[in-house]
């Protein structure tokens, strides 16, 4: 009995630590481009502002098909990313605008080659159980393995300050989020259009709309809601006073997770 004992500990040992092994964080390799130096002293985004160019449509939607046929472009791009980061670069991000534009394009970009690489999906979220697509999937930023999950919650934690639309700005490939945009965020203007997206956001009525005095607002917000002060509709009147005036009550929308695209035949 106590073989047994010993022989069915043992068992339950190793599927525990062949579970652990086999879900533990970053354990899955995103894309490897090869490095690829960025000449100038700062980081030029424009070889990303290309592919969004390529392939994101008028009406927003993502064409998938067009980034697996043609993968060059944005290797190139995560190549760059590969390369280069404000951690191991400091010096070509001097101010957190840099630093804000580098890792939402960087999120954006590694969550194109995610779905671009597993396609044909329906949903990002189904990829792997539990998400695990953004926190199972690895990604090099500067040589330094990082998730989905650290990029949007760590390292733009420490650069997007009192800028709660990084979260719509963040797309996850699911058509509860806004649109992609057709050029890469800057240091230059990424401010101004978060600003900008807020208040795209707020009149769009895919994630805010009014039911008499309720605001039917999407999950996003309550997912973040420290983020937006703890009141949606304080932020609302803030944002977008036509919106928000009158207004006494909240009620969350579950987000949608459709992929915002099509992955082709």
């Amino acid at each position: 009995m106590k073989v047994l004992g010993t022989r069915l500990l043992v068992l339950v040992a190793a599927v525990i630590l062949g579970f652990t092994w086999w879900f533990r964080p970053k354990g899955i390799e995103g894309p490897r481009p090869e490095p690829v130096t960025m000449e100038g002293k700062d980081f030029d985004h424009s070889a990303f502002t290309a592919v969004l160019e390529k392939v994101v449509g008028a009406d927003g939607r993502i064409n998938y098909a067009a980034l697996r046929q043609d993968p060059g472009p944005l290797d190139r791009y995560l190549g760059q990313l590969r390369a280069t980061s404000p951690r191991s670069a400091p010096h070509r991000f001097r101010t957190d605008e840099a630093r804000l534009a580098y890792y939402i394009n960087a999120f954006n970009a590694f969550m194109l080659a995610a779905i671009r690489d597993r396609c044909p999906v329906a949903n990002a979220q189904q990829i792997y159980a539990l998400d695990g697509l953004f926190w199972r999937v690895s990604f090099l930023l500067g040589e330094e393995v990082h998730s989905l999950n650290e990029i949007e919650t760590d390292l733009l934690g420490e650069v997007r300050a009192n800028q709660p639309a990084v979260r719509f700005a963040v797309v996850k490939a699911a058509q509860g989020y806004p649109a992609l945009p057709q050029s890469a965020y800057a240091e230059g203007d990424v401010r101004a259009r978060l600003a900008a997206l807020s208040v795209q956001v707020a009149h769009d009525p895919r994630f805010v709309r009014r039911e008499g005095t309720t605001l039917v607002v999407s999950q996003l917000f309550e997912w973040h809601l420290v983020e937006f002060g703890g009141d949606v509709i304080a932020w609302l009147k803030r944002t977008a006073p036509d919106v928000a005036e009158g207004a006494t009550a909240v009620r969350y929308e579950p987000v949608d997770p459709a992929l915002n695209g099509d992955c082709g035949s």
